[in-house]
């Protein structure tokens, strides 16, 4: 009967402490509520739960009296533990969406660094008289462009068209 009006009282995960002395008759029971794994050294800070009376008096009123006070106590200390591991998985996720941030601003760096390459080959191509290659080499940045650099691409593309229609037709 002790023991299953203990896990009545007793939190999901809570732990108990329970120290029991004799002395002059009379038994002293030191009840302590704790969580393992909790972090918050608050928990080191509450005053444990004591009883004195003899065995007859702790059999009579045990329950009543630390029913409540034990409830209480591994409820707060329950709902730190909750809140310590909220703060692990938000931390994880924000260590996550700075990943990406960085995979994704790495990737638009590479895409910026292919596309100049390829501006500034198609531009000493067209300075070489290879209009062609320099036509190839812009229709590739292009593909590659940002939403900011797809007009001066296409801008670029029409002018060069134009040069390499003017030298077909003279």
């Amino acid at each position: 009967m002790f023991f299953r009006e203990l896990s009545q009282i007793i939190t999901e995960g809570a732990g108990l402490n329970i120290t029991v002395r004799s002395a002059g008759g009379k038994l002293t029971v030191s009840l302590f509520p704790k969580v393992n794994g909790l972090k918050d050294e608050a928990q080191n800070h509450l005053q444990p739960i004591v009883l004195t009376g003899n065995a007859d008096e702790l059999d009579e009123g045990f329950f009543t009296a630390v029913g409540q006070p034990i409830q209480k106590a591994t409820g707060m200390l329950s709902g730190m533990k909750s809140f310590e591991e909220s703060i692990v998985r938000v931390e994880a996720e924000k260590k996550e969406a700075q990943e990406q941030k960085r995979t994704v601003d790495k990737k638009a760096q590479e895409r910026k660094t292919k596309y100049d390459d390829f501006m500034t080959r198609a531009e000493h191509q067209e300075k070489e008289g290879k209009n062609d290659n320099a036509l190839y080499l812009l229709r590739e940045a292009r593909k590659i462009a940002d939403d900011a650099n797809i007009a001066k691409t296409d801008e670029r593309i029409e002018q060069l068209k134009g040069k390499t229609l003017q030298k077909a037709l003279f």
